[in-house]
């Protein structure tokens, strides 16, 4: 007799607590992500709009304020594998630019896997984001705002353009890493962009990024075998040129992934039937945006926008 959902669940789970010490070996990254990985460990969160968003009268207004919405598992208010590098690279990149960067709270914004699979991306996320928007925005009226988001931070970002007010007008920028809004679309009303925003939008197609490019891996066609494949792929992924902070995270996300999809088993097999399955392939290519070259293209291109 096949185990339940539930007793697959925790079979699942604990086979895969012994696995998040291994050094993993054999999915391969992307040719260039050696030649230019940084390999100090990145930040995973980032405040530096806290004083204005709690109230402070006196706080200080930078020229260019960044909020980021991370990516499902993710750790901190921006997480290591996207924002965090993103953060320092802009940082270093945007000479002679003050910049604020903030990740969208913690509290309001836990990136599971429920708020990517059940909302098309965290609702609550959209509106923490643009409220907080609208916060510095009032209080720093002369400061150029971008938002950027990776994953199901990407579709926080899009939604949050409906969150927006009167502060749409300063938001700049619109930057998403690995944007899965193609295969929400046909069920999720994404608002349109306002006439000042700039879309700005990265997808991995040299290892082609399967949530933003046309998948051509032969999946599994049964939720709990699907669920394994994508385990088996993270259990064996080269760890080589990630640095600690990302390591930790795939420990992480290899206990987290199969215990927080056993709750969506059902809603998989419906997507699956439904020919959504591309919205669960949450692989290693998806990850890349930090380590590939990406992230200094992104800097390049805000640093752009920004001086117009």
């Amino acid at each position: 007799m096949a185990p339940t959902n539930g007793a697959y669940a925790m079979n699942r789970l604990a086979i895969l607590s012994s696995f998040t010490s291994l050094l993993f070996t054999s999915l391969t990254t992307p040719a260039s992500a050696a030649a230019i990985i940084n390999r100090r460990d990145t930040a995973v969160s980032a405040n530096d709009w806290d004083s204005v968003l709690k109230g402070d009268q006196g706080a200080g207004c930078a020229d260019l304020a960044v909020i980021f919405a991370r990516g499902t598992f993710d750790q901190g208010n921006l997480g290591p594998w996207v924002g965090g590098p993103f953060h320092d690279a802009l940082i270093s990149g945007a000479s002679g630019i003050n910049v604020a960067f903030q990740g969208v709270s913690t509290d309001d914004y836990p990136a599971d896997l429920a708020g990517y699979i059940e909302e098309g991306g965290s609702n609550n996320c959209a509106k923490s984001l643009g409220s907080a928007v609208q916060t510095y925005s009032s209080h720093c009226p002369n400061a150029k705002i971008a938002v950027w988001g990776w994953s199901q931070g990407a579709l926080c970002a899009h939604k949050s353009m409906g969150e927006l007010g009167d502060a749409a007008s300063k938001v700049i920028a619109l930057g998403v890493f690995g944007d899965p809004i193609s295969v929400w679309q046909d069920t999720v009303s994404f608002p349109s962009l306002p006439s000042s925003t700039t879309l700005l939008s990265y997808c991995e197609k040299t290892t082609p990024d399967p949530l933003c490019t046309d998948p051509t891996d032969d999946f599994p066609q049964s939720a709990s075998a699907f669920i394994d494949r994508l385990v088996d792929i993270w259990k064996n992924v080269d760890q080589t040129h990630m640095n600690d902070a990302q390591k930790e995270a795939v420990g992480d996300l290899l206990v987290q992934l199969p215990k927080q999809a056993a709750g969506e088993l059902g809603q998989l097999a419906k997507d699956i039937i439904g020919g959504h399955l591309r919205r669960w392939m949450l692989t290693p290519e998806h990850f890349w945006y930090g380590i590939d070259g990406t992230i200094k293209t992104a800097v390049d291109d805000l640093v752009r926008v920004y001086k117009g």
